[in-house]
């Protein structure tokens, strides 16, 4: 199994603890009455043709078809337009698994199979000492103990069961397209691809720790981590978990940014702003863009990107215009 291309999907597929997110509802631009949309053209500073710039989603549990991708307005003619196109990572080179990657995939296993003593619980502890209220006790046992088939679930702080939780939903994306998948289909066959924004080992590298150290859990008493158990679990049962999901997936295909935005304000738990944006946006955003810089110099590019990239003051969209560029969003037809 390869994770490279589903690290976004996986972390926000994680529940509300793992997710990096931002509101990025200030972005100005606005050439239709609906909002701009995913796709832009990058222009000027020095450049002789057009490049374009596209916010992508990555999956969030969704299988994408090509007539969906090709279907957001504007995309086909930058895709023909284009002479290559630039994902986050290489496509190609994740047929050879990095060491990284192959550490992660230990890391998942020894989680799954044989978890270390960090993931125990305290001596004395029991987890129906945790919950003030009795029927937050029993979901939680009941689908520890029947859906996770965990007799010995007790053993095991909630932080492990939340950790889990998230990696068995990250591993169950895989199954699905992505749109960058179709993408780089499309662009494989007429030989298009040209490699990615960052070494896929960067991103690998960070896995574990996006996973395991989010800011401000490690710091919850016990009984909190079990309270916030409680809540992805009574998410994941009431199906509140996959609407959400199935909203975002909604809110992306309207091509719509400024529905977007609202609708990440509209879940204020899941689309909460953190430590982790540095790693998974806002910095990886400033890393990107002399990659970005020298291929559109080069020729004219579509560069794809996950779409929360090109939203907020930090977003690639400022970054390049710092540059001098001029960033203009595609009209919609």
């Amino acid at each position: 199994m390869n994770f490279r291309h589903i690290i976004l999907p996986a972390i926000l597929l994680a529940s509300a603890l793992h997710i990096a997110a931002q509101n990025e509802s200030k972005t100005p631009e606005n050439n239709t009455p609906e909002g701009p949309g995913w796709l832009w053209e990058i222009s000027g500073n020095g450049l002789t043709q057009t490049s374009y710039l596209f916010g992508t989603c990555h999956g969030e549990g969704h299988n994408f078809t090509r007539e969906e991708v090709f279907g957001i307005s504007g995309l086909q003619n930058a895709f023909d337009r284009s002479e290559a196109v630039i994902f986050e990572q290489d496509f190609d080179a994740s047929l050879q698994p990095s060491e990284e990657d192959r550490k992660f995939q230990r890391w998942v296993v020894e989680l799954l199979r044989n978890p270390g003593p960090e993931w125990m619980m305290p001596e004395g502890s029991d987890y129906r000492q945790l919950y003030d209220d009795s029927t937050h006790f029993h979901m939680v046992d009941s689908i520890l103990t029947t859906r996770f088939q965990d007799g010995e679930y007790w053993k095991k702080t909630p932080k492990y069961w939340q950790t889990k939780i998230g990696v068995v939903l990250f591993i169950g994306a895989r199954q699905r397209q992505t749109l960058d998948g179709v993408l780089y289909q499309e662009a494989a066959k007429s030989n298009k691809t040209r490699g990615g924004l960052e070494e896929t080992k960067d991103i690998s590298a960070g896995l574990i720790s996006t996973f395991t150290d989010t800011p401000g859990f490690d710091s919850l008493s016990v009984k909190m981590q079990a309270d916030s158990l409680y809540k992805s679990i009574r998410d994941l049962v009431s199906g509140k978990t996959g609407r959400t999901f199935r909203r975002f997936y909604k809110a992306y295909i309207q091509n719509d940014t400024c529905a977007f935005a609202k609708f990440m304000a509209s879940e204020p738990e899941t689309f909460k702003e953190n430590e982790k944006d540095t790693f998974l946006l806002k910095g990886r955003n400033e890393n990107w863009i002399p990659v970005i810089r020298e291929n559109i110099t080069q020729c004219p590019s579509l560069i794809a990107v996950g779409c929360r990239h090109l939203m907020g003051p930090r977003s690639v969209i400022a970054l390049l215009r710092r540059e001098g560029y001029t960033v203009e969003p595609v009209k919609k037809e």
